[in-house]
């Protein structure tokens, strides 16, 4: 702008000034009400980081051995008149298999190896024209397996167990008639092994119990941990999802991966926010590549009666002066739209000449400004603050033709405030208690690594400053609850 150009603006500002000196002593012991600025809801706050909360279901072998040695100490499988191929005609068989000493199970190579010593019971109905019996006969041997397991949708884990059995060489007999046992097992080894194998197969089936350590797992994820004590502060994962990697068979142990997405996210309350019911079990999903790697978010939160508080406070301590007036600011409220915030105040100008404060001007207006989160010194500001044209009155009118910007640009050093050592105090406070396991037959404890650069939004009920936090996170799943 040319020099001439500013010199004819501040002739024009010192005309107008004896006019604004009367309107403000017109204005004098008035009090104006501006109509209510426009607003739109204040912006959502942002979801919580996916992380997947990650354990490992450990099933020793020497369980299921245990178990299925008891549940088939006295029988193991029968067949009742179960047609085969007799070698001379087509026969009826029956047999009864018990074990002769303990099954031994294995686990390597993505398999179970089951060895299961055991002797056979076998009878035969013989039929003539002039005669009817029944031919009987034991022999002893072993069966020796293979069981790979699945799991269904339905979370049931599925045993598949295949093998041979090999047989001592005892016989059926029914003079003169004698047949071997092995020999008619071997003829018939797929009708008359599928029961055999049946039974194991649902005999460890039973043994890997995989839903009720989910929902153990998925009720622990929905009871948050305690992080902060002052104020008190708690984890909430949020679960989502659940996912389940198919059973593993190696070093002589089952494995089954487990997880839940989380959305873990940090709140500030007086009473820990657990639900009152724990939530359904989701849909199975299934979980590619377990990791221990964990994200969450870590807020503070100040109100905006505490920030218009301080702020009128620093307002009272150090008033506004402006051309040789004092803005006086009565009342003062921040309140949330969906670009900016509103500054909501009652305010007085004192004219410096006048002691006795008779020509004193008050009323109500609004300003607007947005939100800005400062990372290196940590505070929360409202920049760029701004009379609100379509709602002020005659009062703002008459400042901002004499003062411009000046009483926006003066607020805002007043609305500055300092969040760092709430953030700093969190930190410490999180990280020390993540480290610490929490909880009673599924433990869960974290190590924060980092903590990123916050964010910030305004809510319906404060300013919201969020900082991600990168780490791990441990889960010690005990097969058996406390």
């Amino acid at each position: 702008m040319l020099s001439g150009d500013v010199r004819n603006i501040r002739r024009g500002a010192v005309r107008a000034w004896p006019v604004i000196c009367l309107l403000c002593a017109a204005l004098a012991a008035c009090g104006f009400e501006a109509p209510q600025p426009a607003r739109t809801p204040a912006p959502p706050a942002p979801p919580a980081p996916l992380s997947t909360l990650a354990a490992t279901l450990v099933i020793p072998v020497g369980e299921i051995e245990q178990e299925l040695n008891q549940k088939t100490e006295n029988h193991i499988a029968e067949i009742r008149n179960q047609p085969v191929d007799c070698a001379i005609a087509k026969c009826l068989l029956s047999l009864e298999a018990v074990r002769t000493g303990r099954i031994t199970v294995a686990a390597a190579d993505n398999k179970l190896t089951l060895t299961v010593p055991l002797s056979v019971a076998a009878e035969m109905p013989v039929k003539a024209s002039f005669f009817k019996t029944t031919a009987n006969g034991a022999a002893t041997g072993t069966a020796t397996a293979t069981t790979t397991l699945s799991l269904g949708p339905d979370w049931r884990v599925r045993s598949n167990t295949t093998g041979v059995v090999t047989l001592s060489e005892g016989q059926l007999k029914v003079a003169p008639l004698r047949l071997s046992i092995a020999d008619l097992w071997n003829r018939n080894a797929q009708r008359l092994s599928a029961p055999l194998f049946k039974s194991l197969d649902r005999h460890v089936a039973s043994e890997v119990k995989i839903r009720p350590q989910i929902e153990r797992l998925w009720t622990r994820a929905t009871k948050p941990l305690r992080v902060g004590k002052s104020p008190l502060s708690w984890l909430v994962l949020a679960p989502e999802r659940i996912r389940v990697a198919q059973p593993q068979m190696h070093n002589n142990a089952v494995t089954v991966g487990l997880g839940v997405d989380v959305r873990g996210r940090v709140v500030v309350l007086d009473h820990s926010p657990e639900p009152a019911q724990t939530p359904p079990l989701p849909p199975l999903a299934p979980l590619s590549t377990p990791s221990n790697r964990f994200s969450f978010v870590v807020p503070v939160m100040l109100p905006y009666q505490e920030a218009s508080q301080l702020a009128l406070k620093r307002l009272a301590d150090k008033p506004v002066k402006i051309d040789g007036m004092t803005v006086a600011f009565k009342t003062l409220s921040i309140l949330p739209s969906g670009q900016d915030v509103i500054v909501a105040t009652r305010l007085c100008v004192q004219q410096g000449w006048d002691p006795f404060g008779w020509f004193d001007s008050c009323g109500e207006g609004y300003l607007r400004g947005v939100p800005k989160f400062d990372a290196a010194a940590r505070t929360i500001r409202i920049a760029n603050v701004h009379y609100d044209i379509g709602t002020e009155d005659i009062l703002l009118s008459a400042l901002r033709a004499l003062a411009g910007g000046e009483l926006g640009k003066a607020l805002e050093t007043k609305l500055v405030f300092r969040v760092g050592g709430e953030m700093a105090k969190l930190d410490d406070e999180v990280r020390t208690a993540l480290a610490r396991p929490q909880g009673h037959g599924i433990r869960i404890w974290g190590n924060v690594e980092s903590f990123g650069t916050p964010s910030l939004i305004w809510t319906n009920e404060g300013f919201l400053a969020t900082f991600p936090a990168q780490g791990t996170i441990s889960v010690d799943l005990n097969l058996k609850p406390q």
